[in-house]
Order: structure tokens, then C-alpha cells, then sequence
């Protein structure tokens, strides 16, 4: 996302971005931050703090990492928006939505380990709203609606991936 902000047209961005990333970045303490919160939650599934940072990443997580910095760095900026908007903040809420019921019923998780995804239900709404707010803005043509769907497809056809690889890893069978 902080790939996009320098691409953006208008000027008064920030001001649009700024509930954003002070949500993303943890607003008023780095206790409440994404990347913590994260951390307390893999921390209750066990994930000791010695071994933070040094578990290999999944190929699929790589790549998925790799091609969003793609989108948002060196792509159009209504390909970036589109794989940042609709296939990021739009579907978030959809996924974690099913995912707290799946971690609680097959662990012993308690709603404050999942609190990394529970906010993002609430809080991704909110930036879906922001998102929607410079696709009306910067969407004008048939060219532009084709490039925001162009990047939103590329960005849920690198989710799926990252999806699969992620069930072959925990269950042994590719969807």
C-alpha cells in the first residue's frame, strides 16, 4: 500500500490514506500494530519468540509477496489500486470472517489471539470505503475500469496460490 501513495494523482491523498495507515502501522502504540498483533497470535499457536523471523517461508508466500510489491511498485497505479482495493481491503473482512471460526473451533485460541484478524473485519471495511473513494475519483474510462480489474484479478489469482500452497503445507492436498 505504501507503494501506491506516491502514484496517486491528487494531492490530498494523504489526507484520504491517513485513517489508513495509522490503522496498518498500529495509530497510537506499536503494541496494537498489524505486525504485532500478528506475532500474538502465532505466539499462542505456539511459535516461540526465538523462532521468529526464522521459519522459511512457503514458496506461495514468497511469490504472493513478490508479486504484490510488483503491483503496487512497478505496475500502472490503477493496476496497484485494483490489487490493492478490491483484492485486498474489499475481500479481507469475507476471508477472516471464516478464518476466526476455523482457528477458534480447532484450537484454543481465544478472541484476543485472534484480534490480528478480527480488527481487520472492521477496520478493512472502513479502508474499502477510502479505496472506493479513488476509484471513483481516478476510474473514468472503460480503459481504466479494464486496468483496476486487470490488477484486482492478478492480485486474487497470486492470493489463490498462496491459498493452495498454504492447504498443500498444513494438509497435504492441493485444492
Amino acid at each position: 500500500m505504501t507503494n501506491l501513495l506516491p502514484k496517486i494523482p491528487d494531492k490530498d491523498a494523504a489526507d484520504l490514506f491517513r485513517r489508513v495507515f495509522d490503522d496498518e502501522f498500529g495509530q497510537h502504540t506499536i503494541f496494537r500494530s498489524h505486525p504485532a498483533l500478528y506475532r500474538n497470535c502465532l505466539k499462542a499457536l505456539g511459535l516461540s519468540d526465538d523462532a521468529w523471523g526464522r521459519v522459511k517461508s512457503l514458496p506461495e508466500v514468497v511469490q504472493y509477496i513478490e508479486a504484490h510489491l510488483q503491483l503496487t511498485r512497478d505496475a500502472d497505479f490503477l493496476i496497484g489500486l485494483g490489487a490493492v482495493g478490491p483484492a485486498h481491503e474489499f475481500a479481507i473482512p469475507t476471508m477472516f470472517e471464516y478464518i476466526i471460526p476455523g482457528l477458534q473451533n480447532n484450537s484454543a485460541l481465544t478472541d484476543e489471539d485472534v484480534e490480528y484478524f478480527s480488527m481487520h473485519i472492521i477496520e478493512d471495511k472502513e479502508h474499502a470505503v477510502v479505496f472506493n473513494k479513488l476509484i471513483v475519483r481516478h476510474v473514468e474510462t472503460e480503459a481504466g475500469q479494464s486496468r483496476l480489474r486487470e490488477g484486482a484479478m492478478r492480485s486474487l489469482a497470486y492470493r489463490k496460490k498462496f491459498w493452495d500452497g498454504l492447504e498443500q503445507a498444513v494438509f497435504g492436498s492441493a485444492a
